[in-house]
């Protein structure tokens, strides 16, 4: 069968003809990237007057969200693999991912206009058109959750930090539809990861993908990365990191262009950059790429464009951070439960260079 769900709201849905004369919402519903066409044409032969937003588990287009992800492919999957069937009639997640998938539209999806208040100094003048907070805790209630108090985005978001379903910090910046929070939002990450950084600056992250191994290209790319930049450490990802670091940054969207394919990474690599360049020596690329603010970070860009026609048989070898909070963000993600060692490790590495 077609693999699909309805998102949320379903329980407002018409049952019937008569029903749908009346009805004026929509259907939001996600599927498998690679049977769309087969949903389509199904979806084509019913026609009707309720607009549906179909939205897929991955960037194919006409179901992103200006060419990005409605839902990281991750958490897309996982919302699919775990449905059941509303009253017989299609599927809609399970109670915890129809919680955890609600409560991450509020925050990131829809921001004050869902009607919640931030939970910071910005106000939220905006209404909702279904009584959330009574939504929220039936479904915590369902899914055996407790929902954070008071209910606030900013508490919300760092609920979902704790539960692995908050989205990315690099895709913060980068989600398209935004109003005052994301900005607010974007902002309190940023300091918190600087911070964390405890003085580093010029760190890059690098994420070596399935596809460079198995061409046999990713030595090679350490070998570059190293002509270039201070090579800190080297770390495999096995299965667990994998899942944690496709989980917590945006990574290209971590599928095969066009296709729902997961490319996880295989390894990382920490550089410190001794001598970052301006971004003005290549205006190009930064008119393309807003968040980075060192020129040097172009580098993978020049790495690819070298191995495409040694390695056609890849589909993107690497993706790297953009900036200090991108790379503190990944570090979190490859390290959770030592980072702090790491940075203090790094810092008595580079303390000679970081003198002014």
């Amino acid at each position: 069968g077609i693999n699909y769900l309805v998102l949320r709201w379903f329980d407002e849905l018409p049952k019937n003809l008569e029903e749908e004369k009346n009805y004026h919402g929509d259907i939001d519903m996600l599927a498998e990237s690679s049977q769309l066409e087969l949903l389509c044409k199904t979806l084509a032969r019913f026609p009707g007057r309720i607009k549906v937003d179909l939205y897929s588990n991955s960037i194919r287009l006409g179901t992103d969200c200006k060419r990005i992800a409605y839902y990281p492919p991750l958490l897309g999957s996982e919302l699919l693999a775990s449905t059941m069937f509303y009253q017989g009639r299609f599927r809609c997640p399970q109670p915890r991912l129809h919680l955890y998938s609600l409560l991450y539209h509020c925050v990131y999806q829809k921001g004050l206009l869902c009607g919640l208040p931030s939970g910071t100094a910005l106000p939220n003048h905006e209404s909702y058109a279904h009584d959330l907070p009574a939504e929220l805790q039936r479904l915590a209630q369902e899914a055996g959750e407790d929902l954070p108090q008071p209910l606030n985005l900013l508490n919300i978001h760092h609920w979902l930090q704790k539960k692995d379903w908050s989205m990315p910090y690099d895709l913060m910046g980068r989600w398209p539809k935004r109003n005052a929070w994301h900005e607010e939002l974007l902002t309190y990450e940023t300091k918190k990861l600087l911070d964390e950084l405890q003085g580093l600056r010029q760190l890059l992250v690098f994420l070596l993908r399935e596809d460079a191994k198995l061409c046999g290209a990713d030595k090679q790319i350490v070998e570059k990365l190293g002509e270039k930049f201070h090579i800190l450490e080297t770390v495999q990802l096995d299965g667990e990191k994998q899942s944690r670091v496709m989980r917590q940054t945006r990574g290209g969207d971590w599928t095969k262009h066009k296709h729902s394919i997961i490319v996880p990474p295989v390894s990382a690599v920490i550089c410190h950059d001794p001598n970052p360049s301006p971004i003005s020596e290549n205006l190009e690329l930064a008119a393309a790429h807003t968040f980075v603010d060192n020129a040097n970070v172009f580098y993978k860009h020049e790495i690819r464009k070298n191995l495409e026609k040694q390695f056609p048989q890849a589909i993107n070898f690497m993706h790297g951070s953009d900036n200090d909070p991108e790379s503190m963000a990944y570090i979190k993600a490859i390290y959770p439960e030592n980072w702090q060692t790491k940075i203090a490790q790094w810092k008595q590495i580079l303390q000679p260079s970081l003198q002014p």
